[in-house]
């Protein structure tokens, strides 16, 4: 036996045996790099709107196969992500083939390591990880332009451990409804969209495990605790009986949180208190249901704007903000609106030559309003969604009374372009130093303020 201790990615405990899958040479495709003709450029734009055309329709057709599959809604609401960034990425390549005259495997190997570069500096974890989709979305034109066949998990037994370097999101997406029941990897973060679809699919994850490939031998039973992060390798009797007891305390631990989040949530007093999530993508507004939340408490809006190289339209974010009102019923929404600024520079603004790069160092609500045309569309949006439904507006990191007059200022003017009856109720996120010393002038003109635990 060999016990070894990794990081925790998705919870949950399974065992079975070792499927060691070489994504390197899965992902690695020597496609040539060539300069071209002006007058090739539009055969080479054709050629990546036939890879875009198939990638797309590859997408589609996974996100139908998942549909009506509870566990797999965050699959399926990926997927479609990454074909709205495919066509984005193609954009970008048809642009460059032009400007360039370079062929589209050099265009598409240039916009993509751009788009990986520009994601790798950013501060944000979460908003990093996102250059894991965009590696994934490029291989996924790269094979199309290939024409190779992907990597397949359907032929896999039951009780198979992925055993791997990495594995991509749209890879874990193809593990639903195979005999896959555990990923062990040696690059991963908990923060990834690989984990995040592993957990909603109920698949243990652990990652951290250097030469996880050559360390772990194919067919070797495996012992996976993705709640601790341990792996035990070809396990003895007694490690064996240990582990079911670990698993069968951790679903009795699991049921009995289950069943006491469905209890009114009060003091020792009797002062009832509301617990509300906070969602950073659509499909986690469905998660608010399930664990009996009272509503969303922050909706971070930013996975619009930064994974986009087009503004975000009023038309797309209505409809976005719409759809997530309406899985919430009756509940209430706490839409916080775009912090932007600094290191977080959303792409169709990072390529836009014409910026004032005096604002780049402006971070939250003095961002925004520098960028008040951004703004604007935004609460318009969503004072359009406010008139039927419970959704309220914050603005980030405001410094005091005078900035905040000015938000108050664009919510009027959206209401006054959408010709909105109902006002919906405007906050103000306390998260300076400058905020508190301005706080009673806030609050005279705000409707709530919100305070986040980490400042």
């Amino acid at each position: 036996m060999t016990l070894v201790e990794g990081k925790p990615l998705s919870p949950g405990f399974a065992c079975g045996i070792a499927v060691v899958y070489d994504c390197e040479v899965e992902r690695k495709l020597a496609l040539p790099h060539r300069d071209i003709l002006r007058s090739d450029v539009q055969s080479e734009c054709e050629r990546i709107d036939v890879a875009l055309e198939q990638s797309t329709c590859d997408l589609e057709l996974v996100v139908q196969k998942l549909s009506g599959q509870t566990k797999a809604a965050d699959a399926a609401a990926l997927l479609s992500a990454h074909a709205a960034m495919a066509r984005e990425i193609a954009t970008s390549v048809k642009q460059q083939i032009g400007s360039d005259l370079v062929n589209v495997e050099q265009a598409l190997d240039s916009v993509v390591c751009d788009w990986i570069t520009r994601l790798q500096k950013l501060d944000d974890d979460y908003l990093r990880q996102r250059e894991q989709d965009v590696r994934d979305v490029g291989q996924r034109i790269t094979r199309n332009l290939a024409g190779v066949i992907p990597w397949s998990s359907e032929s896999l037994p039951p009780g198979s451990v992925i055993v791997a370097r990495e594995l991509l999101p749209s890879e874990a997406v193809a593990l639903v409804g195979s005999g896959v029941v555990a990923i062990v990897t040696e690059f991963g973060s908990k923060l990834s969209h690989t984990a995040i679809v592993a957990n909603s699919l109920g698949i243990p994850a652990v990652s951290g495990f250097a030469d996880v490939t050559t360390r772990i031998p194919a067919g070797a039973r495996l012992l996976v605790d993705g709640v601790s992060g341990w792996v035990t390798i070809k396990p003895s009797k007694q490690e064996e009986e240990s582990f079911s007891s670990a698993r069968r305390v951790n679903e009795q631990n699991a049921a009995k949180l289950r069943s006491e989040e469905r209890q009114p949530c009060v003091t020792s007093d009797g002062v009832e208190v509301s617990i509300l999530g906070n969602v950073g993508l659509p499909q986690e507004v469905r998660s608010i249901g399930e664990h009996h939340l009272s509503g969303v408490g922050l909706c971070r809006t930013e996975f619009l704007f930064l994974e986009s190289n087009q503004r975000p339209s009023f038309a797309m974010q209505l409809e976005v903000y719409g759809n997530m009102a309406a899985a919430l019923a009756e509940s209430p929404m706490v839409i916080r609106t775009f912090d932007l600024g600094g290191d977080k520079l959303p792409p169709f603004l990072a390529l836009d030559k014409s910026i004032n790069h005096a604002i780049l160092p402006l971070r939250g609500l003095r961002f925004s309003l520098s960028e008040i045309d951004l703004l604007d569309a935004q609460l318009r949006a969503i004072v359009q969604v406010a008139q039927t439904a419970d959704v309220r507006i914050l603005f980030p990191m405001v410094i005091g009374s005078h900035d905040f007059a000015q938000a108050i200022a664009a919510v009027d003017r959206a209401m006054n372009h959408v010709d909105a009856v109902r006002r919906p109720p405007v906050g103000a996120m306390i998260e300076t130093p400058a905020a508190l010393f301005a706080l009673d002038e806030i609050m005279e003109v705000a409707d709530f303020v919100a305070i986040g635990t980490n400042d």
